[in-house]
């Protein structure tokens, strides 16, 4: 168990630089090769790598990592999953240690993962809005109701 932790503590912790996009395409070169290399060797599906269960988008950091720096919350992250480290993605984690997953390729073929306009995206979608999910509820309700007496009337 303890070979399958990379890093833990505040040293895992690393913002989602143009470098570190620069060293995950070259990650990405390097698998290829391998697998064309080895493309006739068939490889059980039990030994193929697979993705951390307590790592996973929506779930919270596990303990073992302990708190990210007050600086590192809301920003995109390095990937700490080994099982994405070869893939596309950071992560971004909210002041409730929840994880959020984004895939690093170019949004829409236009908008790079560091652009403006996707990181107020990403900022607007991780923060919950309590009073803006209150809004869409009692919307949803009132017009249910007037449909519903309009629907009566008739």
């Amino acid at each position: 168990m303890v070979g399958l932790l990379h890093h833990t503590g505040n040293d895992a912790f690393h913002r989602f630089t143009p470098e570190s996009l620069a060293e995950i395409e070259r990650r990405m070169a390097e698998e290829k090769a391998e697998q064309e290399e080895h493309k006739h060797v068939e490889v059980a599906e039990e030994d193929l790598p697979k993705p951390r269960g307590d790592l996973e988008a929506g779930k919270s950091l596990p303990f073992i990592y302990g708190d990210p720096p007050p600086e590192l919350l809301n920003v995109p992250l390095e990937e700490l999953d080994p099982f994405y480290k070869a893939q596309k993605t950071f992560i971004v984690i909210t002041k409730g240690n929840t994880i959020f997953r984004f895939n690093a390729e170019p949004a829409c073929y236009l908008l790079s993962p560091f652009s403006i306009v996707r990181r107020g995206a990403i900022r607007v979608l991780i923060h919950s809005y309590p009073l803006l999910s209150k809004f869409c509820c009692f919307s949803v309700i009132l017009k249910t109701e007037v449909y519903l007496q309009l629907t009566y009337v008739l």
